[in-house]
């Protein structure tokens, strides 16, 4: 038993190497199992390789999870100001798959305007496992289109007597434009502190902007919520998702083996080629795949050189954030090219069956039918997706 699995794994890394003699083997004793042993290798290395990938990524989390806080003036919070409070489902900024509206307070001839959310149960922002930053957007207008003379965000804990404080005047936008802020949040990003407030007990928000001279004030918030970062192979994320990967790695490596094997043999009846019995050319077939293990298995090299990536919940942001961090690397370009490369090596192994199977055929008709199989796989794939 022993020597017939080290024989089965000697003739399935022997394509690798010596494909004729290895393929001379396969055709007078085919064995299924060595493919079983192939797709285990594939799946193998190709969850090595996700495994990678997914150590290189945080994943957002936030909290409100949605945008709850600015969809509604209460819920299990509440929100305060010194101007008449209302919800504008015309202007915001989230958009309809985080919420569609902003909160929104007004008031009439003065030089100041606030507002605040309260009783937002107790977030955590300390340094070790808190939330690490405070997102939002702001939009202030006044009358007069004057770009206001200060603002300052607070973070209450507990009561409104203890908060910690920034100034934002920098971070504000002209009068009647929406400004996107991020600010990062724990002892070590500057904020000033009054009353003992504790960074693991974060229970209300304050904006409050000031202008030189009274007018008809205006203020909207909309996106407001704390996020962090966190690897999904901590969290557990990555462990969820592991069978659902494997599945579908499995069904996609098998329909690859049953789509190349089957265009091989349909494109070599075009050649007035007959390739014997079918089983066992698609056990020939199965072996070849041991050339998606090695080039599976090099892309982790180059993608093990990635830096980590911030990955957002909004699709356009991460889309924006891939290309700036990771699209333009020269390691995510090869591993990129390197799949391209290792399907040209499994077509080659294809021709070498061919020709292996049918020692009159010429190795130039061998090398041609598999060119235009390998053409027809590649138009499937680009334009059907499979």
């Amino acid at each position: 038993m022993e020597n017939a699995l080290k024989m089965t794994v000697r003739e399935v890394f022997e394509v690798l190497y010596s494909p004729v003699n290895a393929f001379k083997k396969i055709i007078e004793k085919p064995d299924f199992k060595a493919v079983l042993l192939v797709l285990l290798l594939v799946v193998a290395s190709m969850t090595i390789a996700q495994y990678v990938v997914t150590s290189k990524l945080l994943l957002e989390n936030r909290a409100p999870e949605n945008d709850d806080w600015t969809e509604a003036l209460t819920n299990q919070h509440s929100w305060l100001s010194n101007g008449e409070l209302s919800i504008d489902d015309t202007d915001y900024q989230m958009g309809n798959t985080d919420g569609n509206h902003s909160i929104t307070s007004s008031t009439l001839t003065e030089t100041s305007i606030w507002m605040q959310v309260r009783d937002i149960d107790s977030i955590n922002c300390s340094e070790e496992t808190g939330y690490i930053e405070l997102f939002f957007w702001i939009k202030c207008s006044h009358d007069a289109e004057l770009a206001p003379s200060s603002g300052t965000l607070k973070l209450f804990s507990g009561n409104e007597d203890s908060y910690f404080e920034s100034d934002i005047t920098g971070l504000l936008a002209s009068s009647g434009e929406w400004t996107n802020i991020t600010l990062n949040v724990d002892s070590d990003q500057g904020w000033t502190s009054t009353n003992s407030p504790d960074w693991q007990d974060i229970t209300g928000i304050e904006f409050r902007v000031n202008w030189s001279s009274s007018a008809n004030l205006t203020m909207k918030i909309d996106g407001l919520f704390f996020r962090k970062y966190s690897s999904p192979l901590v969290t557990g994320e990555f462990a969820a998702l592991l069978p659902a990967i494997l599945i579908e790695v499995v069904l996609n490596t098998v329909m690859d083996w049953i789509l190349w094997a089957g265009i091989l043999i349909l494109v070599a009846k075009l050649f007035n080629e007959n390739l014997g019995h079918w089983n066992v050319f698609f056990v020939i077939i199965g072996y070849s795949f041991i050339a998606t293990v090695v080039y599976t298995l090099v892309t982790v090299a180059p993608l093990s050189t990635l830096p980590m990536l911030n990955v957002p919940l909004d699709v356009n942001a991460f889309n924006a954030l891939f290309d700036a961090s990771w699209r333009l690397l020269p390691a995510y370009q090869l591993v990129s090219y390197i799949p391209v490369i290792g399907e040209v090596w499994t077509a080659a192994l294809g021709a070498i069956a061919i020709r292996t199977l049918k020692e009159e055929m010429t190795w130039s008709k061998a090398a041609t039918i598999a060119a235009v199989a390998f053409a027809i796989r590649f138009l499937l794939r680009l334009f059907l997706g499979f």
